[in-house]
């Protein structure tokens, strides 16, 4: 397993374009990767899916694994991470190396539909000015009514604050899916959690 994994991070070194053409993937099958790569994305596409014009998608920080998503994702998906070189994991139509705390720089003002963000508090923006800019950044390029999900570790041992303390947490309100047995608008698995929310319009 170990040389075969050497071999694909081979052919995405040499050529991105390459290894996508072979449908190369490196599956983690955590259950919250599960989740996420399922009835999360299953709910994105059936609700922004089949649109003309599509639907324009923000997914936050890009690995090997995830480097497939704008083909299964029914949206005109951008791709954003502060590492260059995770680039090639990226939309290379939509990519930007960037930072999610500075989102406004890169993308206009209500410009997406739907925004993801995985695996970014408490795996390196552990802190709580990071999570802040993180969700001020989400809530300005979302459009009206627009969905974030966020997942994120925010137990002691990862952060020492917690997300839904957040003073910009009240720029959005929890909702619930209520498609594909999505019935509640907070999912844990184990110390990883994910949060359906909607941005917050002025009544």
């Amino acid at each position: 397993m170990k040389i075969i994994n050497k071999l694909k991070n081979i052919i995405f070194k040499l050529s991105p374009h390459l290894a996508v053409k072979m449908g190369i993937e490196f599956p983690l099958k955590s259950p919250n990767r599960v989740f996420l790569e399922t009835s999360v994305f299953q709910y994105i596409n059936q609700i922004y899916g089949g649109k003309q014009p599509r639907s324009n998608g923000l997914f936050i920080g890009t690995d090997k694994r995830s480097w497939h998503y704008p083909k299964v994702l029914d949206l005109e998906l951008h791709t954003i991470d502060i590492e260059k070189k995770k680039a090639l994991y990226g939309n290379h139509k939509h990519h930007i190396v960037g930072s999610a705390t500075e989102l406004e720089r890169y993308y206009d003002p209500e410009s997406f539909d739907v925004i993801i963000g995985n695996g970014l508090i408490g795996f390196g923006m552990n802190a709580p000015e990071q999570c802040e800019q993180l969700l001020l950044g989400a809530a300005l390029l979302l459009k009206n009514d627009g969905l974030f999900i966020i997942g994120y570790n925010d137990g002691p041992e990862f952060v020492n604050f917690k997300v839904k303390a957040a003073a910009n947490y009240q720029l959005f309100d929890e909702c619930v899916p209520g498609q594909f047995g999505l019935t509640q608008s907070t999912y844990q698995f184990g110390d990883h959690t994910f949060v359906f929310l909607k941005k917050r319009t002025a009544s």
